[in-house]
């Protein structure tokens, strides 16, 4: 019987793949070196490839970091749990997963290699208006998910929408403050208070 052949990929097709591959390897030469690691050097030789190639397709570190940072936060997509949750969750239930979505999310190199390139990119007044515009929505599909969940359990679509932007404030603080303070009971407890003001409110 002969054997099948699968076709072959377009340029394009092999063009994508290549960019996919350069933005993993500068993702993962951030997050195990930091921001000074990423050299064309460094994300060469993590991709396999020749700094030609790469510089074929990100001609700069600037091009390199905003990948990076789409490949951080595209991996954090991958990563939600929103579509996970039983469609018979109970509102505390919603509200808790909501907690630990984002809390798998700002406790995690996604987080810190997407702030920290972003943080580097602000001391430059040109990139970082491309940097802020290209990657802004790109949380978005998550927040949008556990939106609608949470409309689904009963709040309002303000309401729901206001929860969601206030679990990542709070979230968000908490993984920043780690820099300073280990946790305590005090994290517990505006937890909790947050997840009681949101059951009165559905």
């Amino acid at each position: 019987m002969p054997t099948e052949t699968k076709p072959r990929r377009t340029q394009a097709e092999r063009s994508e793949a290549m960019r996919a591959r350069l933005a993993a390897a500068a993702y993962e030469t951030i997050a195990q070196g930091g921001f000074n690691a990423l050299r064309m050097r460094n994300v060469a030789q993590a991709a396999g490839v020749s700094q030609g190639a790469l510089m074929h397709h990100f001609p700069d570190k600037n091009a390199l970091v905003l990948a990076a940072v789409e490949q951080a936060l595209a991996l954090a997509e991958q990563d939600s749990g929103v579509g996970d949750l039983a469609p018979d969750a109970s509102p505390e239930a919603v509200l808790r997963a909501l907690l630990d979505d984002l809390h798998g999310f700002f406790f995690s190199d996604r987080f810190w290699v997407a702030i920290g390139m972003t943080m580097e990119a602000a001391k430059d007044a040109e990139f970082y208006p491309v940097l802020r515009g290209s990657v802004s929505g790109l949380r978005t599909p998550v927040y949008e998910g556990w939106k609608n969940r949470l409309a689904a359990a009963g709040w309002s679509e303000e309401e729901a929408q206001g929860a969601v932007r206030s679990a990542a404030a709070m979230i968000s603080g908490f993984s920043i403050r780690r820099f300073w303070a280990e946790p305590d009971a005090l994290e517990e407890t505006l937890t909790q208070q947050w997840i009681a003001e949101r059951l009165a409110r559905r």
